[in-house]
């Protein structure tokens, strides 16, 4: 075994058990192994199988707690995540959800809001559009 001097030699040597303490500590919220909601076969967008397991990891928080996080790298689809969590934790009610969104961002969260995940439930693409309010700190 390399003498240890670096995090990156540390973080090799002891992965497994590090692996192993995390998910002690932290089981999954939802795991590979359990059915998803139905609901996010309804969504417009399908999400990607890693993408639909952080969808219900999410749903799953809000029904433990009042607050959830999506934390990941660049690219990886956090908007759709977060979205699609919110239309499926709402199990095909009707609901209201606050996003606080860099402004850079607002306009492509209302695209995929709409375009991509929503269920419409019948309602055109002007009455959606109706209903969406958009503030923006115009920063």
């Amino acid at each position: 075994m390399e003498p240890i001097t670096d995090i990156p030699t540390y973080l090799r040597a002891h992965a497994q058990e590090l692996g192993n303490r995390i998910l002690e500590s932290h089981p999954p919220l939802h795991s590979i192994d359990d059915p998803p909601s139905p609901i996010i076969s309804k969504l417009l967008r399908k999400p990607y199988p890693a993408q639909t397991l952080a969808i219900m990891g999410l749903v799953r928080r809000w029904q433990q707690a009042r607050a959830g996080a999506v934390i990941a790298e660049c690219g990886t689809g956090k908007t759709l995540i977060s979205l699609a969590a919110v239309q499926t934790h709402a199990e095909d009610r009707a609901f209201t959800a606050l996003a606080m969104v860099p402004p850079q961002l607002v306009e492509k969260w209302c695209r995929v809001a709409i375009l991509k995940v929503l269920i419409t439930g019948g309602y055109s693409d002007s009455d959606i559009l109706g209903r969406v309010g958009v503030y923006s700190s115009g920063r």
